[in-house]
Formats: C-alpha cells, sequence, structure tokens
C-alpha cells in the first residue's frame, strides 16, 4: 500500500498491518520505522517520534549582557553550559545538531553538526530555526520536527524533550512551545519542517519576533511545573546563581 504524509511528503511503498490486541498494538510501534495511523482523526501532522525529529541546540547568540564573546562555552564546576545540554540530550539517543551565527571553530571541539546561519548579523533564534530547516530538507529527508533548546539553560535535560515527543497534540498542529507558570519559552519547542516556506517568508519582511509569527500558525503549549528547566543564564551574576543552583540540588 502506498501512504503519504501532508505538506510536502511523496507516497512511498508501506507495509499495512493491523494488530488485533493492545499487546500487539505496542509491540508494532515500538519498532523503529512502525507509524501509528487512524482511520479518522490523527494526534498531530504526523506522530511525533525520536524517529522523524532532530534535536538543534542555538547557539547563535551575542551575548551581550553576559559582556560579549560565547557565554555558552563558560563552565562551572569544570563543565562548560554547552557541554551540560549535549550530554543531558544524549542520552535520547537522537541525532543533535548545533547552529552557530559566526567563528565556527569555536564549537568544532563539540563533534556536532554545525549549521551555519543563513542570515547574517545575529538576526534571532527565527534564523537559527529557518537555517535549520533548510539544512534538513537537503540532508536529512526523514526528519519532519526539529526540537529547538536555547544554549544557555544548563538545566534542561532530556526529561523535557521525552514530555514534548510522548504528548498527543491535537490534529495539523505545527509548533508546540514549553511554558512554566503561564510564561511561554519560544526558543524550546517542536517545529514542523513544512513552515519553511512560512518562515522564509516572514524573516523576508525583516520581522524577527517568534510570537508573532507563531500566533499565525497552528500551534499549542507543553506546560511544565519544573522551572529549573528554562533557568537561563545571561549574565555574570546569573553564571554564579547557577553554581548555587546546582549546589543545591546536589547535581553531579
Amino acid at each position: 500500500m502506498k501512504l503519504g504524509g501532508w505538506g510536502r511528503y511523496p507516497l512511498i511503498e508501506t507495509q499495512l498491518k493491523s494488530p488485533s490486541s493492545i499487546e500487539e498494538l505496542v509491540q508494532e510501534i515500538s519498532k523503529k520505522n512502525s507509524i501509528a495511523r487512524g482511520n479518522g482523526r490523527s494526534y498531530g501532522d504526523s506522530a511525533v517520534n525520536k524517529s522523524n525529529t532532530i534535536i538543534v541546540i542555538l547557539a547563535g547568540g551575542q551575548s551581550r549582557r553576559f559582556g560579549g564573546g560565547y557565554k555558552t562555552l563558560n563552565k562551572f564546576n569544570n563543565i562548560s553550559i554547552l557541554d551540560r545540554i549535549i550530554q543531558n540530550f544524549k542520552w535520547l539517543e537522537m541525532e543533535i545538531v548545533l547552529n552557530v551565527n559566526s567563528n565556527e571553530d569555536q564549537f568544532l571541539k563539540t563533534g556536532l553538526h554545525l549549521i551555519k546561519d543563513e542570515h547574517e548579523n545575529f538576526q534571532g533564534p527565527l534564523a537559527g530555526i529557518y537555517s535549520s530547516m533548510k539544512w534538513v530538507l537537503e540532508s536529512r529527508k526523514n526528519i519532519e520536527w526539529i526540537f529547538t533548546s536555547p544554549s544557555d539553560t544548563p538545566f534542561i535535560n532530556n526529561s523535557l524533550v521525552d514530555k514534548f515527543l510522548k504528548t498527543k497534540y491535537i490534529d495539523k498542529t505545527k509548533i508546540i512551545l514549553a511554558s512554566s507558570s503561564n510564561k511561554t519559552h519560544p526558543v524550546i519547542g517542536m517545529w514542523h519542517i513544512s513552515l519553511f516556506k512560512s518562515l522564509e517568508d516572514f524573516l523576508v519582511k525583516k520581522n524577527r519576533k517568534i510570537m508573532l509569527w507563531v500566533e499565525e500558525q497552528n500551534y499549542e503549549i507543553l506546560n511544565f511545573e519544573n522551572k529549573i528547566y528554562f533557568f537561563n543564564i545571561n549574565t555574570q551574576a546569573d553564571l554564579a546563581e547557577a553554581i548555587k543552583i546546582e549546589k543545591s540540588l546536589n547535581i553531579q
């Protein structure tokens, strides 16, 4: 049987299976190349899972409030902010890439694939999302979603991403953003690749406000009770506070 997803996805040859019990269904969808499809509504533009999602860490900022340089490379307790985030995400066994704006050499030691911003002069997170979508379309044909994380949130971890992957979303949702204490965190979220052209058109108009574009799309908010995920380091004082937080949490 030939099936296709929404939008740009071509028809491909598939093997149709109809499990006769819950146990058989669980066994089938646990397989890497299996996807559950119903006869009526489905959840989301396509099911979100590890095999069709890639993690993008956005490291294209200027670190002005930190005093310049690359704040994500600063260490506390002998490990850099960026390395902490990478280590936390590696537990997911998903591909992780790094979006940068300039001076790629500074990030080569991470061992991650580097995606250079298509837009120069530090155009903000949307430019990083756009550049990442473009790279995925050109180089990762099996990927339908990108998960984005800032590079200055040392306590973000695999549990947060796991919740994004396991939550059921309403039909045609294209963006899912994190929220805590009634505050949306627009840089932490899931973005469907089919939005590439919409984002491209938005950026052509010299717009850079994330929520202005998000509100034009079908999006959902995913709430988290643990606010520590979203602690971000903007200043030297924030870095000192992160050391205190880590000590209080007894994180090794």
